[in-house]
């Protein structure tokens, strides 16, 4: 199966996407396709490519008993230790104070070429920001990940260097992303990281819990194209990013986990 193993650019991804679903449809009798017949007792009638830029669902597939189940695919292509994936990323949730500070920056240096200063100055509005991010608002951010879109119950994790196929459930995000947990969120600044903060969890006893998961505030298209500099895109606007960092630390953990190989 030729999957890609060149980068995480859009064409690539839903290629990727792409190719998985039509593994499933070649391979009717890998162990993934068996255990979510296993799980729903129905046979998978369909496979099909959904496409996620405005959805989680990524592929889906139908049973004989006419349901229909979502997948979210993520991808890891091995070449750091970790690597680290999105969750979600979305210019939903941004507040208009910070909408406002940037639309003041981008008529400020609307004709200003881009350089380390003009950079360095948006990130420091975005750090700004990322101190000032309550526990409710994270709490908020995460739990509108866990819950939406509950049709899509299941993630399907490409390790490409391994050359594996991981499922799991999404019923393993509820430990740090169900807001019924109540978890007091405390961010954390890593060197050279302004806008991004590590998400860890507070306990009432005072102990400290890394989530491995990470906030990030950041321009969707960039700098050139929020100055109108761009010759791909015309406009940028701020955006929150939640970002999954130790993917294999991640995967060890999951529950229920089927891997296979391809």
């Amino acid at each position: 199966m030729p999957f890609l193993n060149n980068g995480e650019t859009h064409a690539s991804g839903i290629k990727n996407e792409c190719d998985i679903v039509n593994y499933m449809i070649t391979h009717p009798e890998n162990l993934i396709t068996k255990e979510l017949e296993k799980t729903h007792n129905s046979s998978i009638t369909e496979w099909v490519h959904e496409g996620g830029t405005k959805q989680k669902k990524d592929a889906s597939f139908k049973l004989t008993s006419g349901e229909i189940f979502g997948i979210s695919i993520k991808n890891h292509d091995g070449k750091t230790k970790s690597g680290s994936f999105d969750w979600e990323n979305t210019t939903c949730g941004v507040p208009e104070e910070l909408k406002n500070k940037i639309i003041e920056f981008k008529k400020k240096y609307s004709n200003t070429p881009v350089n380390s200063i003009l950079r360095s100055e948006l990130a420091d509005i975005f750090s700004l920001y990322l101190d000032n991010l309550s526990s409710d608002s994270v709490s908020v951010l995460l739990d509108k990940i866990y819950q939406a879109e509950p049709d899509t119950k299941y993630i399907i994790i490409n390790h490409k260097k391994l050359n594996e196929l991981i499922l799991v459930n999404k019923s393993n995000l509820d430990e740090y992303f169900n807001a019924t947990h109540k978890h007091h969120y405390i961010l954390k600044s890593t060197p050279k990281a302004k806008t991004s903060r590590q998400i860890w969890i507070k306990t009432p006893d005072g102990n400290e819990i890394n989530t491995n998961l990470r906030v990030r505030l950041l321009l969707n298209n960039g700098i050139t194209a929020l100055l109108g500099q761009s010759e791909k895109n015309k406009s940028a606007s701020p955006c929150l990013k939640i970002q999954q960092d130790n993917i294999l630390g991640f995967i060890a953990k999951c529950i229920g986990k089927i891997i296979i190989k391809y």
